[in-house]
């Protein structure tokens, strides 16, 4: 039978200051789900996570049974098994591993497992062929754009057949994932985190520059002659991509409904300007 981490020692124990983490204690709970590295605090508390797409795969601690918690995206670091149906997140795992109160646990993650950037390192040597689609064009995209940034449906059978993909790149221009888009859904290989990059900032300088959170809206922007970069349709922006926004002059911001789901409490990380429309 699998075997749980052992409870470890408690806050008090472990070496932190909690005077350290007076002002700390003011990060809002959608910021530290934002914040915390999911692979590297499940390993903390004494996980062995495996990964599976998008989701990180652990013994389940109700009943020991297998777990799922995202790592990136909409509901990171929110878990769930399907055995006994428990759902849970991170920190509350913090709390019942550690055997410590719920804001304890959230300080504990942000000093041991705080997001670090884990970028591709090599370039991709896959090439998927491109080809343009009618149906591209009836949503309003532009032909010689997006054979200029490399978007289009894969021509043979891949991972992201049926997918509109679009080939994405590092802010030094290499070529690091595809990224695909069907039925409404993304679609990638796990190896691509989009937490650590933003859309098209390889075309961008350092002035003025739109970001929305839709990739379709993201080529009509930039059709429209206006420097657009997008997060992949992440419902916040993160740490990284707020560190990359930090490199232009003005930032502005393109979100449908409540300006919240962009972080709007967090906002302040961006330390140029910045504006929304």
């Amino acid at each position: 039978m699998a075997r749980l981490p052992q409870v470890q020692e408690d806050f008090q124990d472990d070496g932190l200051d909690r005077k350290r983490y007076e002002k700390e204690d003011k990060m809002k709970y959608p910021e530290a789900m934002q914040t915390i590295d999911t692979e590297k605090a499940l390993t903390y508390l004494g996980f062995e996570p495996k990964i599976n797409g998008s989701y990180l795969e652990f013994i389940c601690p109700t009943c020991l049974n297998k777990a799922s918690i995202r790592y990136h995206g909409e509901k990171k670091n929110v878990s769930y098994c399907q055995t006994c149906k428990a759902g849970s997140n991170i920190i509350a795992l913090a709390v019942k591993i550690k055997v410590i109160e719920f804001q304890d646990a959230k300080n504990l993650l942000i000093e041991k497992a705080t997001y670090t950037d884990k970028q591709i390192e090599e370039p991709l040597n896959l090439n998927y062929t491109l080809e343009w689609t009618d149906e591209m064009g009836k949503i309003g995209l532009n032909q010689e754009l997006c054979q200029k940034l490399g978007v289009g449906k894969p021509k043979g059978k891949t991972m992201l057949s049926g997918s509109l993909v679009f080939t994405v790149y590092n802010d030094q221009g290499v070529k690091v994932a595809y990224w695909g888009l069907k039925d409404g859904k993304p679609k990638f290989h796990s190896s691509f985190n989009p937490e650590n990059y933003l859309y098209n900032i390889h075309n961008c300088a350092p002035g003025e520059v739109h970001i929305t959170k839709d990739m379709i809206d993201c080529l009509r922007i930039i059709h429209s002659g206006s420097p657009c970069l997008c997060n992949f349709g992440l419902p916040y922006i993160s740490t990284k991509q707020y560190s990359l926004l930090n490199n232009f002059e003005k930032v502005v911001i393109h979100w449908t409904n409540d300006k919240r789901d962009v972080a709007f409490s967090c906002i302040t990380q961006i330390r140029t300007f910045y504006r929304f429309v």
